[in-house]
Order: C-alpha cells, then structure tokens, then sequence
C-alpha cells in the first residue's frame, strides 16, 4: 500500500486519495459455531498491516491521503459472491432474525480508533 500512495503522489502530483471499501472475505462456513466466527485474527492482522503501511505513506512520505473506510461494518451479501463470504467487522446471524455479534476485529477497530499511540 505504501508503494502505491507514493505512486500515486508522484504520478499524479499528489491528489487527495479516499480508500473506499478496503477488507477481506472469510468463507460463510455455514456450521462453524459463533464463537470460532468471532475470532477473526486474520482480518485484524489484515487491517493492522494495511493501516500501518498507510500511516507511514501519510506521515513519513507526505502522501495526501484523507480517508479510509473498511468494508464491511456487518456481513451482507455481496453481488459477486452472495452470501458464501463474510466481509463484516461484525456477525450477523441470518438464523436468529439478523442479530449482530461484534468480531474481535470490531473490538479491535475501537481500540485502534480511540488509542492516539497507533
């Protein structure tokens, strides 16, 4: 990512850059219990990465980069793939009337929005 933005900057005299819908699928594995669900430590590890190499773009290399939006806030379904993947920061139980469980990734994302160490 952080090759990309300096790319950007350079090729394009650094213009205002918005990251839309950034994230990562799991397979909807349709008897995986809740609990194995909500330990998404890939996903975490995912936007770790990602954001890392982003800051550094922002603040070592001066990219111009104003946004950033992760995909999804809640599993849904997706035109390309229906409902066999799960892209959301949260659970959401199509077998219990929609009822929305935070993944770990969820709690992570706080921790990271509201710590001013990251």
């Amino acid at each position: 990512m952080r090759r990309l933005m300096n790319y950007i900057k350079t090729r394009y005299e650094n213009p205002t850059v918005i990251i839309t819908e950034n994230g990562m699928d799991d397979p909807n594995i349709p008897f995986m219990p809740r609990s194995m669900i909500l330990k998404d430590n890939k996903r975490i590890q995912y936007h770790h990465d990602y954001l890392q190499n982003l800051a550094a773009a922002i603040n070592e290399d001066g990219c111009n980069v104003k946004g950033y939006f992760a995909w999804s806030l809640l599993d849904n379904w997706e035109w390309a793939a229906g409902y066999s993947s799960r892209f959301g920061i949260h659970y959401v139980d199509r077998n219990d009337n929609l009822k929305r469980y935070p993944k770990n990734s969820a709690l992570w994302f706080k921790s990271f929005l509201t710590s001013s160490s990251q």
